[in-house]
């Protein structure tokens, strides 16, 4: 037992000597340089284990750093492994969580350092840019515009999908007539997405013809129906030749009447997979609809239309015949 306690008393002591590597023995974090715990910081991530001593000596060494010192770590960090990085950038999103905005102006410095960091360089600017990401909703706006700017006239796929994700998040410096302009050039279903679904509504009536014609995906179109002002016939028609499924959603929520024989026949026209079950879709619209008698008639014939189900499913899983 008294060798248990020594063998106890010997761990304790270690730790603490790691911890507070002092003569006294007290924690007196203001006195070290930034150097000097970088040291300790860098010494802990050599070890990249999820569990143990070594990261929870990590996480505490950086919650001993000031926020600029945070700011001056996280930038010269940029080429460090991602363990190290990623425990940087989370003290870094706890300390901004807990800020009331005071924090705005010395986290633009470090927006623009990081900035500064990574021309000619795709690894670090993609790196400074999963940064700016993570903290773009505590920049200033001027930073924020600035950092859209420069996101889009990047011209990648990657940059203009944090663009939009950024956008999407910013009321005061939402553009969707930006954004429908990038779908234009795109055809991006996230673009259109966020169109159908944050644009303001006298917007929508006047793109709403466009996004029908180009996009593919009928629920965007039907929700941007639904939040523009009116729905244009062409709309309905279109909606109802290319999308079924859609149609009688858009019905059901619009309020248009269907007859039994049309609600059937939306049915039958609608698919039928497993990645696309748009009949559960065209079923869940009769109900809303109140068309008892036409779901009688689907319940009727439920063998069929299950018996189609299993052929269509069956049928997308048949491999392709290669040519002789």
């Amino acid at each position: 037992m008294q060798s248990f306690y020594a063998s106890a008393f010997s761990f304790v002591n270690d730790i603490r000597a790691r911890i507070f590597p002092s003569k006294s023995g007290k924690l007196i974090g203001m006195e070290y340089s930034l150097s000097e715990k970088l040291e300790r910081i860098y010494k802990c991530a050599q070890n990249p284990a999820s569990y143990g001593i070594e990261r929870s000596l990590l996480h505490a060494y950086i919650a001993c750093l000031t926020f600029d010192e945070l700011c001056e770590a996280i930038c010269s960090t940029l080429e460090a492994e991602a363990p190290l990085r990623m425990a940087l950038r989370g003290r870094l999103l706890r300390l901004l969580r807990l800020s009331d905005g005071e924090l705005a102006e010395r986290l633009s410095l470090l927006a623009e350092k990081a900035q500064s960091l990574h021309e000619g360089n795709h690894v670090l600017r993609t790196r400074v840019d999963a940064l700016l990401s993570a903290v773009y909703s505590w920049l200033p706006l001027p930073i924020r515009h600035a950092v859209l700017e420069r996101w889009i006239d990047r011209g990648t796929s990657g940059a203009a999908g944090r663009w939009l994700k950024a956008m999407a998040s910013d009321a005061p410096l939402f553009d969707a007539k930006a954004i429908f302009e990038y779908w234009l050039e795109s055809r991006n279903t996230r673009a259109a997405k966020i169109l159908a679904y944050q644009a303001e509504p006298t917007f929508l009536d006047g793109i709403l013809a466009e996004l029908a014609a180009g996009c593919a995906e009928g629920w965007i179109i039907s929700k941007a129906a639904l939040r523009s002002t009116s729905i244009p016939d062409d709309i309905w028609h279109l909606l109802r030749d290319k999308h079924p499924a859609s149609y009688a959603y858009l019905c059901a929520m619009a309020g248009r009447k269907l007859t039994d024989e049309e609600a059937l026949a939306l049915i039958e026209e609608a698919p039928s997979s497993i990645l696309d079950d748009g009949r559960g879709l065209v079923i869940w619209s009769i109900g809303q609809m109140g068309l008892i008698s036409a779901l009688d008639r689907l319940g009727a014939n439920r063998e069929t239309y299950d018996a189609q189900r299993v052929a269509a499913i069956l049928g997308s899983r048949q491999p392709t015949r290669e040519a002789d």
